[in-house]
């Protein structure tokens, strides 16, 4: 389903911003799909000689590599159909993406260390939502969102890049 958020790029003549924003979805799609691998409802029956975190770390990476994987290839395949001056540089689209995958991992991380139910995975696309739809509302050099070539796409990419290492350290 990702990969049909980045298909309006692909087309002949897509309309401008449509690849970034394809790109972006998709990320935010992949980081609520894996936030459910956060959820372990077996844990407080089981004994084993590894700690909660590493467990976690563990079936976390069995869904976040695929899901990396897939997202770079997208966005190989929309760079190649658009061009890199579409999308912006590489590197600060990949901090973008990352963050927003992360995002919905560490709400999902955070209430399956206190609930071990299967619903403790929605606090992952919850927690994208609602930081998604409160970021909408914020226009011009406040936007998270920018256009390439506008002149707050560094300002706001450095934010992203800052805010990286919290989401990572927070599951």
């Amino acid at each position: 389903m990702s990969g049909l958020a980045v298909l309006p790029a692909l087309l002949d003549d897509p309309a401008p911003g449509v690849g970034l924003w394809g790109l972006r979805s998709a990320a935010v799609l992949f980081g609520a799909a894996v936030s459910f691998a956060m959820v372990d409802r077996m844990a407080p029956l089981t004994v084993v000689p590894m700690p909660r975190w590493l467990r976690q770390w563990l079936r976390l990476m069995v869904m976040l590599v695929p899901a990396a994987i897939v997202w770079l290839v997208l966005y190989a395949m929309v760079r190649s159909a658009l061009g890199a001056a579409a999308i912006g540089p590489a590197k600060d689209l990949v901090v973008e993406a990352a963050v927003c995958g992360l995002t919905g991992l560490a709400g999902a991380a955070v209430a399956a260390r206190y609930w071990h139910t299967s619903t403790a995975a929605l606090a992952g696309p919850g927690t994208q939502a609602v930081l998604v739809a409160a970021s909408l509302f914020l226009s011009g050099t406040y936007s998270p969102w920018p256009v390439p070539g506008t002149p707050n796409w560094s300002p706001v990419h450095r934010y992203w890049l800052a805010s990286l290492p919290i989401i990572v350290l927070v599951p």
